[in-house]
């Protein structure tokens, strides 16, 4: 009896000691993090995924029995298997080391508006046997989000833009071709007496500029009715001029920064700056003197006989009729030198938008066309005066749409110009792509 009491306790102690040492076995294999989130772009993508190893109480020959392999999550994947490619072979734990690297490519993807997932899981073994609830690693899976990928700006130092102009006054509708091209140098920081530059070619159309008032025509018939009265009849046309100018320009200024705006936020990134500007116009207009179709006609019966007023206003008799088709269109070229001596410049710039502002007075120098009212003749005279002038440009990094609006004038002839146009912008290197044939050989 002593004899098999020994016996049960030697059995039980050898298992108790089994427990005791499997329970400080360690094994985890996993990933460094449960999650990536991944840009797509036109390119193929490598991405590295790290590995996390660790064991403790397994001898070396013991860890030669183990494998572990990547498996992708097909339940929860949604990319197709041609999308990507696991550079991964199965092997063994005692070859795996902490901190190893094992790479991921995603080819790259022609449609941007859509976003994927790809989810791949640990999976041990022992002699190819699979192994559940034996590893203890943090992150046994990782869920790689694969984003939709925006084509952005990519910074707005060298712009180009193509759109259109609206004209408010004809009605709220796209007109015309605008274009431009927009060079913003900032001064480095932190370095003395650095000047950037802000350089602009452009081409668009104003407002269309209409005067109506006091431009009529009048035109008096007499008719007999009896022999003592006159049926007098007045008519009067209305007329307007109007001026459509397109513009095409150069404009240049310093910038030399003023520190009245600073900011520890990086996303607001604000800067103001001293701008003195030069710029040269070149405006072709084309006037047009047009019946505006909005006549009267006034009756009147006069006690004189017919002969009577014959004779006394002869000239009245002669009719002034007009046409109601525009009398005359004619298109000539002016041209504008503007020096702004004072002139601001304000920019906030972020990876979403970009505003740009900027306000100038100075001394202008004008080649205009003078007409004289309703007349066709016209004389070009030099014309000293004073301009002031603002711009507004806003752009979105996303989608390049912006939106700018213009307007210049000057003090002692007035005469204003309005310009709003929408555009898309694109970086200066992608003008290229325009000129690509659409089919390569």
């Amino acid at each position: 009896m002593r004899k098999h009491f020994l016996a049960i306790s030697l059995i039980i102690s050898l298992l108790s000691s089994q427990k005791i040492l499997s329970q400080d076995i360690t094994l985890k294999a996993g990933f460094d993090t449960s999650r990536i989130e991944v840009k797509r772009s036109k390119k193929d993508l490598v991405i590295p995924l790290k590995l996390v190893f660790e064991t403790k109480n397994l001898k070396e020959d013991s860890l030669s029995s183990y494998q572990m392999d990547i498996k992708i999550n097909k339940k929860e994947t949604n990319i197709i298997g041609a999308g990507f490619k696991l550079y991964f072979e199965k092997l063994q734990l005692s070859k795996l080391k902490d901190g190893k690297e094992v790479f991921l490519k995603i080819m790259k993807d022609s449609i941007p508006d859509r976003q994927r997932k790809l989810v791949l899981d640990i999976e041990l073994s022992k002699n190819d046997t699979v192994l559940k609830k034996v590893n203890d690693a943090k992150h046994q899976k990782l869920e790689i989000v694969l984003d939709s990928y925006e084509e952005s700006l990519d910074g707005y130092k060298y712009l180009a833009y193509l759109g259109t102009n609206f004209d408010l006054v004809e009605g709220i509708k796209a007109k015309d071709l605008f274009f431009a091209t927009n060079v913003y140098s900032q001064p480095k920081e932190g370095e003395n007496r650095n000047v950037g530059f802000y350089l602009s070619i452009y081409g668009n159309r104003a407002f269309t500029q209409t005067d109506s008032a006091g431009t009529r025509r009048r035109e008096t018939k007499f008719e007999a009715l009896t022999d003592t009265t006159t049926l007098q009849t007045l008519k009067t046309d209305f007329y307007t001029t109007k001026r459509v100018t397109d513009n095409i320009g150069a404009y240049i200024s310093p910038l030399i920064k003023l520190k009245w705006f600073k900011s520890k936020n990086p996303e607001r990134n604000v800067n103001l700056y001293y701008s003195p500007s030069l710029e040269f116009v070149y405006r072709r207009s084309t006037l047009s003197f047009e019946n505006l179709n909005l006549g009267t006609v006034d009756s009147l019966v006069i006690d004189r006989s017919f002969q009577e007023i014959v004779e006394e206003n002869a000239q009245n008799r002669e009719s002034t009729n007009t046409p109601s088709r525009p009398l005359f269109t004619q298109t000539f070229n002016e041209y504008s030198f503007n020096a702004g001596v004072i002139g601001l410049f304000l920019s906030l710039e972020n990876k979403k938008i970009s505003v740009r502002v900027h306000g100038s007075v100075g001394y202008a120098s004008n080649y205009n066309r003078v007409f004289e009212p309703g007349l066709p003749n016209s004389t070009i005279q030099q014309q000293s005066d004073i301009f002031f002038s603002g711009r507004a440009w806003v752009t979105d990094a996303k989608t390049g749409i912006t939106l700018q609006a213009e307007v210049t004038n000057t003090a002692f002839n007035p005469r204003p110009f309005f310009v709003a146009t929408l555009s898309k912008a694109f970086n200066f290197k992608k003008i290229g792509e325009f000129f690509q044939p659409i089919v390569k050989e």
